[in-house]
């Protein structure tokens, strides 16, 4: 599938997007070198890392001045790919100071010592001596480089880490039938048993095959059942599984987990890696039901970052569900605590603050609950301040009103309440039968933070904000808050979650006391993507980290002119009865007078339509081509056309491959990328060829047939995923014949072949096409070379004719793009 003008791989982007995108800021190809290696070492564990692109200032390449790290189109520019990419510029011999990444969607620029994002990458030109001179003490580059090495293993440990969670998930499912929350409820329960041991027994450690075996053949005791025994009775751990529970498994069951885990140290596993691995199962455990939805990880990051917690303040989440706020929270908190210029003393107590004494949850259900505090042990703690309790009421001195300086949450949406006692409690729900508990939720996060500062960053169904139906609830929020900033989300942020309702994330900062309802400016942007499709799964192109960055240039410096429509700013007089972005972003103008681009514009639109028009009347003034002219025709087995080019080559773990793909919808073939081969799970590879018919045995359903047409396809490779064929020595042309073959493979009759001959699996993505099958498929074939070659002289027409349609096609509506983001009309 082409992506953002052609490109396609994380080769496209390096050489056609970041390539020029550097030489137009000044920087010459001269000043780069290009998949630099660098080795990294922590403890026993080794990786040598490739920088995709290094900037130096001179032709000497001794001083670094940009690490690029490029990604494919397809690829997400998440937090990880950040971490990654400012790792990289802090591991080369001297640290880079600025770090490009990119995936030709996106583009960021950050500081690598301080990991600030900075608005553009400087022209060279305009260097300043503070970058170009940088200078960092030993010890901040030896913190920084250590820094760099444990993310980048991070990382690593991850996928591990992962991969064995889900190897038992998979036995507990695949023994005991238990559906995916009963089968997380048992796996929590061990992996807690395999970390209480490490940490309270480390020198006897009972969590091994060997103590396991021993134990249950010898006494017939099951020493996991055991260790979990121990484990509810230990006074910090009491309240985490009911009393007297027991682990609901098979003893083979708990045999096999034991044995997955057992070679795995969890005392030593940095808390990123046990935590990402553990929210990615929460993830597809609890979401739905009651309206009670598992909110994004990316939605999450952005309201904490937006709300900036700082160091000793107290958090409260009163609808935590599993904890995503809380724990993200803590985080943030707790790297802050880290890079403080603190005494080892003082950062211990500060710590000690945070997770005992800072963060604060309240959840209905009791399988959420401790799951929550399940979840927030493995990332690190605060587990203590978990509660069952329903998340409208005030636990007393533990959970009350005006005492927290922080409110983040995600009420549940769509569910009512209709407890009188709970109803009479709240000013928006007084004399009703009943209310909305979205509704309530918002009174209630007003009620728990301090007045005059406290702050609050809350998940709202947009409803609220734009019908008349709920005038009383804005008035409310206008009333008792000042509105700092409201972003709009859109439909597919939850939808993949179970949850069908558009959302907003508002932000306010609680008065000293209700007024008339004033405001000061309001911070605004409408997000087209959160980076989730409508399945849930994550995609490129999430644009809160952009709206993130706006909003801190609003509060840091006042800016108020931003470069997209979908971000502004309202001012307080401005604001009507209504708080929904869209309403506002159509008033909003953005009409320049700068005649000259406009003048511009309209000369390249008529241009683009000439050309349009030159194109057309050339294809159609050419003679088309008459299949029923052609009266001499052959029928033929591919196999007697061509031969299978199949040169193979063992793998080797330190020499680098270069590997080709085939795109689908006979889109061609492309570069994907180079890999070491410790990289690569299979143990031969083939060569390809240029000239070559290639194809994906996977996807030839979906017309994933190319031709090698390119010299850059000589000695890279593939898997044995996807057959060669080279023309055999006949009557015909043999690039026209692999043209010929290309062309009717991808006709619609023959696809339904395809589909009638592919193997495997009964779910389509599993077919595959036996290259046995493809050669003895029959074929017709005109019987004079002449013929074939007209033939396909006049596809290739067609194909080239299209393509530059396409082309003028894709032009057009970035101009036009461009035009509607500059010159936007606003009606009255």
């Amino acid at each position: 599938m082409e992506i953002n003008n052609g490109y396609i791989s994380e080769d496209d982007v390096k050489f056609k997007f970041a390539v020029p995108y550097l030489e137009n800021k000044g920087y010459s190809q001269e000043l780069m070198e290009f998949n630099k290696s660098i080795k990294v070492q922590e403890g026993r564990k080794q990786k040598t890392i490739f920088a995709d692109i290094v900037v130096y200032i001179d032709k000497k390449k001794e001083s670094p001045i940009i690490l690029v790290e490029t990604k494919s189109p397809q690829e997400i520019l998440n937090k990880q790919a950040v971490e990654q990419a400012i790792s990289y510029a802090r591991l080369l011999p001297k640290i880079a100071p600025l770090v490009l990444l990119t995936n030709s969607l996106q583009t960021r620029i950050y500081q690598a010592v301080t990991k600030n994002r900075i608005e553009n990458l400087p022209n060279k030109k305009d260097l300043s001596k503070d970058i170009v001179d940088l200078i960092i003490s030993k010890e901040i580059q030896t913190s920084l480089r250590l820094e760099a090495v444990h993310e980048l293993f991070i990382i690593d440990d991850v996928k591990t880490f992962r991969n064995i969670l889900k190897q038992c998930h998979n036995t507990i499912r695949n023994n005991e039938g238990y559906d995916p929350a009963e089968a997380f409820d048992e796996m929590s329960k061990i992996l807690f048993c395999k970390m209480y041991e490490e940490k309270n027994n480390a020198q006897n450690n009972r969590f091994t095959s060997n103590i396991y075996n021993k134990t249950r053949d010898g006494l017939g005791v099951n020493i996991v059942q055991k260790i979990y025994e121990e484990t509810i009775k230990h006074p910090k751990y009491n309240e985490l599984f009911p009393e007297n529970d027991k682990i609901k498994l098979k003893d083979r069951t708990i045999k096999k987990i034991v044995e997955l885990f057992e070679n795995y140290d969890l005392s030593l596993t940095a808390f990123d890696v046990k935590g990402e691995s553990f929210e990615y199962f929460l993830s597809s455990t609890f979401t739905g039901g009651l309206g009670e939805y598992f909110t994004p990880r990316n939605v999450v990051e952005f309201m904490v970052d937006v709300i900036n917690p700082k160091i000793g303040e107290k958090i409260v989440d009163p609808f935590c569900g599993t904890g995503g706020f809380l724990i993200y929270a803590f985080d943030v908190i707790n790297e802050k605590i880290r890079l403080q210029d603190f005494s080892d003393e003082e950062k211990e107590k500060w710590q000690e603050e945070l997770s005992n004494r800072s963060l604060f949850g309240i959840d209905w259900k009791e399988r959420t609950i401790q799951a929550c505090k399940m979840n927030m042990i493995v990332h690190g703690d605060g587990h203590t301040g978990i509660h069952l309790n329903h998340g409208l009421v005030n636990i007393p001195k533990v959970i009350d009103d005006n005492i927290f300086n922080i409110c983040l949450t995600n009420p549940p949406f769509g569910s009512t309440e209709n407890d009188k006692k709970i109803l009479n409690n709240f000013d928006l729900g007084k004399g009703r039968e009943s209310q909305e508990r979205e509704v309530l939720a918002i009174e209630r996060t007003i009620r728990l933070v301090k007045p005059e500062n406290g702050r609050v960053g809350i998940v709202i169904v947009e409803g609220i904000f734009n019908t008349k139906k709920y005038d009383y609830v804005r008035d409310y929020i206008r009333q008792h808050t000042w509105i700092n900033a409201i972003v709009s989300l859109n439909y597919d942020t939850f939808s993949g979650y179970g949850a069908k309702a558009t959302t907003s994330l508002l932000f306010f900062i609680k008065k000293k006391k209700p007024d008339d309802g004033k405001q000061k400016d309001i911070f605004m942007a409408v997000c087209e993507n959160t980076g989730y499709s409508s399945s849930g799964l994550e995609i490129p192109g999430n644009e809160l980290p952009e709206i993130l960055f706006s909003y801190k240039k609003f509060i840091d410096e006042g800016k108020h002119d931003f470069d997209s429509n979908r971000i502004f700013v309202i001012t307080g007089d401005k604001l009507k009865e209504r708080l929904d972005p869209q309403h506002y972003m159509s008033q909003i103008k953005k009409v320049k007078t700068n005649l000259t681009e406009v003048i511009n514009a309209k000369e390249k639109l008529q241009n683009e339509f000439k050309d349009i028009e030159k194109i057309y009347n050339e294809f159609f003034k050419s003679k088309l081509i008459n299949l029923d002219n052609i009266t001499d025709w052959d029928t033929l087995i591919i196999n007697d056309l061509v031969d299978e080019y199949r040169v193979s080559e063992t793998v080797k773990s330190n020499q680098d491959y270069t590997l080709v793909g085939v795109s689908g919808n006979a889109l061609g073939a492309f570069l994907k990328d180079t890999k070491k081969g410790k990289a690569i799970k299979a143990n031969k590879l083939f060569k390809t060829k240029q000239g070559c018919l290639i194809y994906n045995r996977l996807f030839a359903h979906k017309n994933s047939f190319a031709i090698l047409d390119k010299e850059i396809y000589d000695n890279c490779y593939v898997s044995g995923e996807f057959p060669q064929f080279m023309a055999k020595e006949t009557k015909y042309n043999s690039k026209n014949l692999i043209k010929y073959l290309f062309y009717y493979c991808i006709n619609p009759v023959f696809v339904d072949e395809v589909r009638k001959h592919s193997t495997g699996s009964t779910k389509m993505s599993r077919f595959r096409l036996n290259q046995k099958n493809f050669i003895n498929f029959k074929i017709r074939i005109p019987s004079n070379p002449d013929e074939l070659d007209m033939i396909v002289e006049k596809i290739d027409n067609v194909f080239i004719t299209s393509k530059k349609i396409k082309e003028i096609q894709k032009t057009l509506e970035d101009t036009i793009d461009k035009l509607k983001e500059k010159y936007v009309m606003t009606f009255p």
